[in-house]
């Protein structure tokens, strides 16, 4: 790194720092290292979940109590750096297990190689004379190399089964990474698997400059129907609406639900027409489906959702890519709801605001 990159992130760092503390203050926010973690991330607008979070909160004129506070910081730096350590760890020990019994192996059947070749010497040297003696030495050569084999043997089995126990553990491990990225209510990705998700699209985006869209959905009166219905149906909404989303997408996207109502689906490869598309075979089959209290079958009427839909531009930050997409929500909700806006028929000068 030269003198003056360095200086150059000095300065963004000290700048970035500044704007976290600042904003701390404005907000009342206790001056704690994760509140500073939290702000010093929204400031650099790193995590564009976070930055939308908090922006609903500031918008909202929710207070950044301890309590909030603790929220937020469970929610985005309860990271698994653990976990890939160990994994990471695990895929190399395995590795090297596995290597090392097959030296063993290949060990084994050099020594076997050589007793058989003093065996067979036994077997010729009867004839020389004071070949006694030396058949003495080659015969304790031979229980020698015998007790070896026995040994490599043994160690190589260890070996198998030390790389075996290994690889559950990784795959145990692994099954724990998915669960952390499953949003458990309603079976789909969580937030964190679209960070995730969003990023690795936009990475190979980049690589391979084909189209990637993104298609935030939201479900219509939800906290009204919540409110009258219960918690327990709404829950009941938020399976029906992710089955419909999951079914539809198929393999073509990653869907994940966002938060509360809300849903994302991150479309590779994908046109803004072809998302329009898929995401209005989303919206249909949500529309026609038939709801019923689970408890009673008293029928709870029809659920709608909204959706908007940006294409990614090459460059931008995710968070502006989350916002364009936002306003195109924003935009079905003022249209009447239960409808796909493109982001392309958002005026330039509307305002990102959360959907209603």
């Amino acid at each position: 790194m030269s003198y003056l990159n360095a200086n150059q992130d000095v300065e963004y760092i000290r700048e970035v720092s500044d704007q976290a503390l600042d904003l701390m203050s404005e907000y009342n926010v206790i001056p704690s290292p994760p509140n500073y973690q939290i702000w010093y991330n929204y400031a650099a607008e790193e995590d564009m979940s976070l930055t939308k979070a908090i922006d609903d909160l500031i918008r909202k004129k929710k207070a950044f109590t301890s309590e909030v506070c603790a929220n937020l910081h469970e929610k985005f730096f309860s990271t698994n750096k653990e976990h890939d350590a160990v994994s990471t760890a695990g895929k190399g020990i395995q590795k090297e297990l596995t290597r090392l019994a097959k030296t063993v192996g290949d060990m084994n059947k050099d020594t076997f190689k050589y007793s058989s070749a003093l065996s067979d010497s036994l077997e010729d040297i009867s004839s020389i004379p004071g070949g006694q003696e030396l058949k003495l030495i080659i015969t304790s050569l031979l229980e020698n190399t015998s007790e070896i084999t026995t040994r490599n043997t043994s160690a190589q089995k260890q070996l198998k089964d030390s790389a075996q126990t290994v690889q559950k553990l990784q795959a145990a491990l692994e099954a724990v990474r998915q669960e952390s990225l499953t949003d458990m209510l309603t079976n789909i990705g969580n937030r964190k698997y679209f960070e995730e998700s969003l990023q690795k699209a936009i990475a190979d985006d980049l690589k391979t400059d084909d189209n990637l869209c993104l298609v935030i959905g939201d479900i219509d009166h939800f906290k009204k129907f919540n409110d009258s219905w219960g918690h327990h149906v709404g829950d009941q909404v938020l399976k029906a609406v992710a089955h419909s989303i999951k079914t539809r997408i198929g393999d073509t996207g990653m869907p994940a639900r966002y938060g509360g109502e809300e849903f994302v689906i991150v479309i590779p490869d994908t046109t803004l027409e072809k998302a329009q598309e898929i995401s209005e075979n989303v919206r249909q089959s949500i529309a026609q489906r038939s709801m019923k209290r689970k408890s009673t079958g008293e029928s709870i009427g029809k659920i709608t959702c909204s959706f908007g839909i940006a294409q990614y531009r090459p460059g931008e930050h995710r968070t502006h890519f989350l916002e364009r997409a936002d306003a195109a929500l924003y935009k079905s909700k003022s249209m009447g709801r239960n409808r796909v806006t493109l982001e392309e028929d958002v005026p330039q000068n509307v305002v990102k605001m959360a959907a209603g």
